[in-house]
């Protein structure tokens, strides 16, 4: 079959120390400091084969996280700016979907022709945190398209209690290429929504929302809290494809961050434009906090959320008084998995409440995802469906 193979050389850096999992297993916690030369191209690999409790996936669509074009970008030492959880040889693709052709023999409720969505964080249940219900923070992760083969190719192998069945979306609109869209889309939505509700409990109809950037996560953050009964709804995003996207996908306004001349004057932007009330949930989707927690500090409502979904590098200095004295919330969220998150994410499409389509930007064959990983604005599609270039 055909895929997206990517290979590496297994090199920590001088003075980083390996974890015993590292050590005895090759995957490494933190990219960037071990995996050297990496490269990656469309090639020819071995049919995969499903275990008992595994299904056989003719992979559908699938999605380009910004993670798999940053992961074949190099430092001027030759390592992978991709800074996260990883092993190679590799299959990438963590966001994709597909048809059941094949299941195991243990496999009870999955049945050839089903089509499903995958989730992007295989968690083992039986650490301390899976125990606890944290699934997303699971010790022993596995990852498809970072840990194990994943969804850039014609098939893939995946243990059937991460499939979620697309079925409801097949029946509401009718042809299996927009649930297979959909369905490679549930991820990032996922992330927003572990963010929004399940981490920060979600946003009571009738108050005020703000995001920051309107990445894919950024844009479907837009989409939930728009059908869950945010008020006026504001983005903030300095790239114009993406403000345009923004307003696509349900923001009332948006705004470019750098247009403002201090923190001060972009808070007192949303004080007006919520006549003073504030903002009840930020959604920080950009992991430019140093420059946003200033402004949120300044424009939270009583009793105001602040959900941090963008990652972000070094120390944050947050003036801590604001949320105290609003009663003010900051929720730390990452992930995408359990916690029924799929399930809802797929009952909103099957509505038609989200309709993900609208933040996508590019659709590319297969053998030509080298081509896709270039746009970085909106989200781009991957499948054999697709024509060549």
């Amino acid at each position: 079959m055909r895929a997206f193979y990517v290979e590496a050389d297994f090199v920590p850096k001088e003075g980083y120390i390996l974890s015993e999992r590292e050590k005895t297993t090759g995957r490494a916690m933190r990219g960037n400091q071990i995996w050297k030369d990496i490269k990656g191209s469309v090639t020819d690999r071995p049919m995969p084969v499903p275990d008992d409790n595994q299904v056989l996936v003719k992979v559908g669509a699938a999605g380009i996280c910004g993670t798999d074009a940053h992961l074949l970008k190099k430092d001027d030492q030759g390592y992978s700016l991709y800074d996260g959880h990883s092993k190679y040889p590799i299959i990438t693709g963590h966001e994709f979907s597909g048809e059941v052709v094949e299941v195991g023999k243990d496999v009870k409720k999955l049945k050839v022709g089903d089509l499903v969505g995958i989730e992007s964080m295989h968690w083992c249940g039986e650490c301390d945190a899976c125990r606890r219900g944290m699934f997303n923070q699971c010790k022993e992760l596995e990852e498809p398209g970072l840990t194990y083969d994943g969804g850039f190719a014609e098939y893939a192998v995946v243990h059937s209690k991460y499939c979620y069945k697309l079925n409801d979306i097949v029946n509401y609109y009718g042809d299996k290429m927009t649930a297979f869209e959909l369905g490679a889309m549930i991820e990032p939505t996922g992330v927003a929504y572990n963010g929004l509700f399940v981490r920060g409990g979600g946003l009571r109809p009738g108050g005020h929302a703000a995001v920051f950037g309107a990445g894919p996560i950024g844009l479907a953050a837009i989409q939930l809290l728009k059908t869950s009964g945010a008020a006026k709804l504001i983005a903030f995003e300095s790239v114009p494809e993406r403000i345009e996207l923004a307003k696509n996908c349900g923001a009332d306004a948006v705004y470019d961050p750098t247009t403002f001349s201090s923190p001060d004057e972009q808070a007192n932007l949303l004080m007006e434009l919520t006549d003073g009330a504030g903002i009840s949930l930020f959604a920080e989707c950009a992991g430019a906090t140093k420059f946003t927690y200033p402004v949120m500090g300044k424009a939270l409502a009583i009793g105001g959320k602040t959900i941090q979904i963008g990652h972000t590098i070094g120390l944050t200095p947050v003036d801590i008084y604001n949320w105290q004295w609003n009663a003010g919330l900051i929720s730390g969220s990452n992930g995408q998995s359990g916690c029924g998150i799929y399930p809802d994410v797929i009952a909103l499409m099957a509505a038609g409440r989200i309709d993900m389509r609208k933040m996508v930007t590019g659709r590319y064959n297969l053998e030509d995802i080298e081509e896709g990983m270039k746009i970085t604005a909106g989200k781009v599609l991957v499948s054999t469906q697709y024509p060549k270039l």
